[in-house]
């Protein structure tokens, strides 16, 4: 009797209406809250804290049992409340299609390039993936669904992955390089903190090709360039001859001029002047006005050679400033000649001819390298893409030793004589089918740049053949089970525009339109019961 009256107490309590009142609010909360976080830190930073949560799935299965119940404690069956029945039903009918899409549907998107097909599919689990090149060997782990820094201490073989920060950037160290070179000018790294009239930045460049695409050799602020070259280049710029022409070697950080080396330039056919130049036993054409690399029998420029040639004339029609580590170089337009200046001391500076401009010596290295520790942070979002906390990140440690592996810096090494390379990437699904962006139409909203709607015409090639199709707002792609939405853009640094495609699985979906179905037709039966019953009351 105890036990049955314990579970009649249960059933009332979930069935009641302030269990039902307690769960709609703090369901509602959640809402508002997610909504919130989704618009300023990113949906996936939404989802991580809210959507797919452990507490909100506790939330809506609280829901899911509130409305069984509910239904329960109205048993046997009255005609009264068919209407009511009906509406409940539903409810329960959208929750299993919901859990159906949550446990087996697909949610990702899909990057079309233009003229080039793909068929791989981005999902949203983060993954760390260690690669053994030489063995045709991957091993894949994935990576904890939380919004916080996170503890892993997970071990393979001689690599643990200690850590993973979902949303973070990077903070400037200072770290030993593991090159060693008696050209320690050649792989030198140094940072610079600019300033003029209107606006200042650090600008942190280098020559070491450990430092990653995070300190490259060149940057730009505004129509400023700024070009980070080995040291032993300065001389060259300073013994600068009629020619304004510079060859440099990649390799040995050497550098001549042609008339050094008694080189003449000759007319091409095209009237351009032209070098011949020795090395290792062959001459190799240069025309600087076409390209900075020789050219091939086929007059096409030889991207792999390891001679270059530097035209300074080219740079002397926009603001431009060439640094050697302590050393300086820039074109004045005012004196018609390039000047040559020196930083005597670290936080020493030297003046610049563009708005009152000069330039600080933060930092010069030549054993060390730049690098951003990553360091956890909150994500913002701006025009739907994050500005702040893209960066993903897993520190390891092998062999005792720790290192970063990120999204957008990943490391390889030799380790006991096998290489292995590490990446922080994103799930993927193949699709089984491919496709191609042929046009991307974007309509801007009138005197200003901020797009109005965008469209994308895309060439599908599957198992029917070649077909053609328009995917814009509400009128989606669907094909072999999946539909596919147009999403977003991007556009390149030529300019070029990308789209962006939502591709989605919703093997609940006709659950979902089922219940819904029901909840409309349960509302209108229990209204006009309800109406019914008042008006023969009356």
């Amino acid at each position: 009797m105890k036990n049955k009256l314990n579970w009649n107490d249960i059933e009332r309590t979930i069935g009641g209406m302030k269990f039902a009142v307690v769960v709609i609010v703090l369901f509602t909360i959640s809402m508002i809250t997610g909504t919130f976080f989704e618009s300023y830190f990113g949906t996936d930073y939404a989802n991580r804290v809210i959507y797919k949560a452990p507490f909100f799935m506790l939330i809506q299965l609280a829901m899911f049992l509130s409305i069984i119940f509910a239904a329960f404690l109205r048993l046997p069956p009255k005609k009264r409340l068919y209407g009511f029945y009906t509406i409940h039903a539903g409810l329960v009918i959208i929750g299993i299609g919901s859990f159906i899409t949550f446990i087996a549907g697909v949610d990702g998107h899909l990057t079309l390039p233009p003229n080039e097909s793909t068929r791989q599919v981005v999902l949203a689990k983060d993954i760390f993936k260690i690669t053994y090149p030489d063995e045709g060997k991957a091993v894949t782990t994935f990576l904890p669904y939380t919004a916080s820094e996170i503890k892993m201490d997970q071990k393979y073989n001689d690599v643990t992955i200690k850590r993973f920060l979902p949303f973070a950037e990077g903070k400037l160290s200072w770290i030993d390089s593991q090159l060693t070179s008696e050209l320690n000018d050649s792989i030198q790294s140094s940072q610079y903190h600019y300033k003029n009239a209107f606006a200042e930045q650090d600008i942190t460049l280098s020559l070491n090709p450990e430092a990653g695409r995070d300190f490259p050799s060149t940057s730009t602020m505004g129509p400023l360039s700024f070009n980070y070259l080995p040291l032993k280049f300065f001389a060259c710029f300073k013994n600068l001859k009629e020619s304004k022409i510079i060859f440099i070697n990649s390799i040995t950080a050497e550098c001549f001029t042609p008339e050094e080396k008694n080189i003449t330039a000759k007319l091409n056919v095209a009237k351009k002047k032209s070098y011949a130049v020795p090395y290792n036993g062959t001459l190799l054409t240069f025309v600087p006005e076409t390209s900075p690399y020789p050219l091939t029998l086929q007059q096409n420029p030889n991207e792999s050679s390891v001679l270059k040639v530097l035209a300074l004339e080219a740079y002397e029609q926009k603001p431009t400033l060439f640094l050697f580590g302590k050393k300086a170089s820039y074109y004045s337009k005012a004196d018609k000649k390039w000047q040559f200046a020196e930083f005597p001391t670290l936080n020493s500076s030297i003046s610049l001819p563009w708005m009152g401009a000069d330039i600080q010596l933060i930092a010069h290295e030549t054993k060390k390298i730049p690098f951003n520790i990553p360091t956890t942070t909150m994500p913002i979002q701006k025009s739907g893409s994050l500005i702040k906390g893209d960066l993903r990140a897993v520190q390891i440690e092998i062999l005792g030793k720790p290192f970063w592996v990120s999204n957008y810096n990943p490391l390889s090494l030799n380790i006991r004589g096998r290489n292995v390379f590490f990446e922080v990437t994103k799930e993927t699904l193949n699709l089984p089918f491919e496709m191609a962006l042929t046009q991307f139409k974007m309509d801007k909203d009138p005197g200003t740049n901020m797009p109005a709607s965008y469209e994308s015409f895309v060439k599908l090639f599957d198992g029917n053949g070649t077909s053609n199709h328009h995917v814009f707002m509400n009128n989606p792609l669907k094909v072999q089970g999946y539909t596919l939405y147009q999403a977003s853009y991007s556009q390149g640094d030529d300019g070029v525009y990308s789209s962006t495609l939502t591709v989605n699985v919703d093997q609940g979906r006709p659950l979902k339109y089922l219940g819904s179905l029901m909840l409309v037709f349960g509302a209108i039966w229990h209204f006009n019961l309800n109406k019914k019953k008042k008006g023969t009351n009356v």
